[in-house]
């Protein structure tokens, strides 16, 4: 490895360390070192310490950056606080099924005091622009997700955004439009789409010119993703580096064969040229992130061709690598960093050697199997599916799209802008909606893989695998396909026989509870369905669910029909196809489900450990009272499953009751539920009050709080802790197996 690749190794080595860090350590002396290390480069070291020094430097600055974007969140004393404040919208507004979901930025509260950039929701607002400035009533919380094994990472997601505090708007006022250039983004948005609507479907095409993703429909995106085609249809950084090319190439065309007076090289002009090309289609698009990387890529690949240096492509795709971390060190927590840039270092290691020697129908095809089979891990390991069919469709459709319908559609937009000429535009449309027909067709007969993250050492194995599999020499492919096997078939630590493992997740306002024996698995519930869309059975539930090893439920038990226990339950049928359902209000449910009705005293046996199923009331108008109450056995270790069931309830079930070593607060702890006659009777060790953080309703009501802390009780609040979990076994001591937020914890992480 020659010196340049060492010292960007360590370069970007040092700039990815502090984000395996729990706790980020005192910047002070860092930022001191980081001083002396520069004064010390200049010093000209040895060859042999130059790339500890690089690593050291990358690695203070990373930690000096990071500790800026922790101080930039909201203050604790704002959390969970009502104030106004104003700010301008930050790129296209997304309008949901009840409101407007929007960043702001340049906030100041009411004192003139900054704030952080924020992510807010407007229920039932009005329309927003970007660029427009708001005075808005907010309350604020700052920026905490739900944390549950394998499932999206939504602080990590909004701090390598630099979003420094979320919250719900009550209340707004619009202090000034947007200036020149947001009005005439929005005009040209709305231009494009009034061209447009000629053609029916045809507003999709604005994914593409805008990048406004309300243009597609729910369909459309379940459509993408079945064909793995989602990366066509938003402006990446394939479209921004095709653009930049295709300008290069046109005005260096241009500037040879036309009899124009430029007296320096073709290059001072061909590549500022299609750098504002790409910089113009990025602001189009809303500067969005992604597109962000790929015009800083573009960049550097124009400022080398200025500076007249052939890099190889190894130490460019290094180098890009270093310097979009360098701008931005919270970047590696998105996925799309690590699959744009592993995308590009997988062709560089498959396609080596062999691009000059092989037709181009050869190296096409060649280069799509290198993404389908390299990107897997990196899926894998994002939580992501895989389509089956993906790479069988992008041979075709990534040409379809980028020599097609992207400069068929820039071109067009500018016909019409500038001359009223549409037809170009609606050809690109057309082109579009042949597409997506195409698509439809083919994802009749793919499906979606979702496949759980199967521990490092079983993911390392794999990725090595996966690199020998796609290495040009083919020797020793056989061991990679081995390799690759801890990928496709993943163990999961299961509960012994006579054990079971109880994972209450965190799901919010709501409940949703696996349990786990040595050969089933039953979930309790399957949190809710919001009004806004966001299903947590699709987004958290499932995925839980199969980062705990679970392919296929056994038995999915539905407290009762309100949607913050039943809510997500279609979604999670859909993805884990349970046997059998059984509810306390079967006939409310959707007929999707097949639900039978609760049966009180219904007993039975699995692994060793024995279910037990109460039931209140198995009739009525209240809900909450025919709760299907689920009672747990390990031995003489026991856990009480009580839904919403409020006192009288309680009361009614006394007598069937058993001791409980761990309970699940009924009603999320509110002040209807758990009498001081139902905790003594259960005498539990711990109790877990499944309700989500600075919650609106107040649970668990501090009454109950006291109540369970005076008779004995050890409370865990999902809210705080994360899905938690329990091992009900006859042998061990009862004690949480472990709760996900300190288990999986990371600076970023409240």
């Amino acid at each position: 490895m020659n010196e340049m690749r060492l010292l960007l190794f360590s370069l970007l080595a040092g700039l990815l360390c502090p984000l395996l860090f729990s706790a980020l350590p005192p910047w002070q002396p860092f930022a001191f070192g980081f001083v002396l290390l520069l004064v010390f480069c200049c010093l000209r070291p040895a060859a042999a310490v130059r790339p500890v020094m690089a690593f050291l430097l990358a690695f203070c600055w990373a930690l000096f950056s990071h500790q800026l974007l922790l101080d930039r969140r909201l203050p604790e004393a704002l959390d969970n606080q009502r104030i106004q404040l104003s700010g301008r919208i930050d790129s296209l507004p997304t309008q949901t099924e009840t409101g407007w979901r929007f960043l702001l930025r340049d906030v100041r509260d009411a004192s003139g005091q900054a704030l952080p950039n924020m992510r807010l929701h407007w229920w039932g607002g009005e329309p927003l622009a970007a660029g427009e400035h708001w005075r808005f009533e907010v309350r604020l919380r700052r920026p905490r997700g739900m944390r549950n094994p394998g499932t999206f990472d939504y602080e990590a997601w909004l701090y390598a955004q630099g979003i420094g505090a979320v919250g719900s708007v009550t209340a707004g006022q619009r202090i000034e439009p947007a200036p020149g250039w947001g009005q005439w983004r929005d005009r040209l948005q709305a231009r494009l789409a009034g061209s447009l609507e000629a053609v029916e479907g045809g507003r999709r095409l604005l994914a593409l010119l805008t990048g406004d993703r309300q243009a597609l429909d729910q369909a459309d995106w379940d459509r993408l993703q079945t064909t793995g085609t989602t990366h066509l249809l938003v402006i990446s950084g394939l479209h921004v580096g095709m653009l930049a090319a295709a300008v290069f190439a046109l005005t260096a065309l241009v500037l040879r064969y036309l009899p124009l007076r430029w007296s320096r090289p073709q290059l001072w002009l061909s590549a500022p040229v299609a750098l504002l090309a790409a910089a113009g289609y990025a602001g189009l698009a809303g500067m969005e992130v992604p597109v962000q990387r790929a015009l800083l890529m573009c960049s550097l690949v124009l400022l080398l061709k200025l500076w007249r240096r052939q890099l190889p492509a190894i130490e460019l795709w290094l180098a890009a690598m270093v310097m979009v971390t360098l701008v931005n060190p919270a970047a590696p927590l998105r996925a799309g960093y690590w699959l744009s840039f592993m995308a590009v270092g997988l062709l560089l290691l498959g396609m080596g050697g062999r691009l000059h020697v092989r037709a181009p129908w050869w190296r096409w095809g060649r280069s799509q199997w290198i993404a389908f089979a390299g990107l897997w891990p990196w899926l894998l390991l994002w939580g992501m599916p895989a389509s089956t069919v993906a790479m069988g469709v992008n041979l075709l459709a990534i040409p379809w799209v980028s020599l097609l319908i992207v400069p068929a559609a820039l071109l067009g937009a500018v016909l019409d802008l500038l001359f009223g000429v549409d037809l170009l535009l609606l050809l690109a449309a057309r082109l579009l909606n042949l597409l997506m027909l195409a698509l439809d067709w083919v994802a009749q007969w793919g499906a979606v893989l979702h496949l759980p993250f199967p521990g490092w050492l079983a993911w390392m194995i794999g990725l090595l695998g996966v690199l020998i599999w796609l290495l040009p020499v083919g020797l020793l492919r056989p061991l990679g396909v081995l390799c690759v096997l801890p990928l496709l078939l993943p163990q999961h630590e299961r509960p012994l026989v006579g054990e079971a493992r109880v994972v209450v997740l965190d799901v919010g306002q709501g409940l949703a509870v696996l349990v786990q024996t040595a050969r089933h698995d039953l979930l309790y519930d399957a949190a809710a369905r919001h009004a806004s869309g966001f299903d947590l059975g699709e987004a958290v539930v499932a995925p839980g669910l199969l980062g705990l090893g679970v392919r296929q439920l056994d038995l999915l038990l539905l407290s009762h029909a309100d949607t913050d226990h039943a809510g997500g339950a279609v979604a999670v049928m859909q993805r884990l196809q349970p046997h059998r359902v059984i509810s306390g209000e079967a006939e409310q449910l959707p007929a999707v489900l097949a639900a039978v009705p609760c049966s009180n005293g219904q007993e039975w046996v699995w692994d060793g450990v024995r279910f037990r199923l109460l039931q209140a009331q198995n009739e009525g108008e209240d809900g909450n009272a025919r709760s299907c109450v689920l009672q747990i056995w390990a031995g003489q270790r026991s856990v009480l499953l009580p839904g919403d069931i409020g006192k009288a309830d309680e009361l009614q079930l006394l007598a069937q009751l058993a001791p409980a070593d761990v309970l699940l607060a009924p009603h999320h702890g509110s002040r209807s539920s758990s009498s001081y006659a139902f905790i003594r009777r259960l005498e539990p060790h711990w109790v877990v009050f499944s309700a989500a953080y600075h919650n609106p309703f107040g649970h668990p009501h501090q009454q109950v709080v006291d109540r369970y802390r005076e008779l004995g009780s050890e409370a865990i609040y999902t809210g705080s802790a994360g899905a938690v979990s329990f091992i009900l076994s006859p042998d061990r001591p009862l004690v949480p197996e472990w709760r996900w937020r300190d288990r999986a914890r990371r600076f970023w992480h409240e």
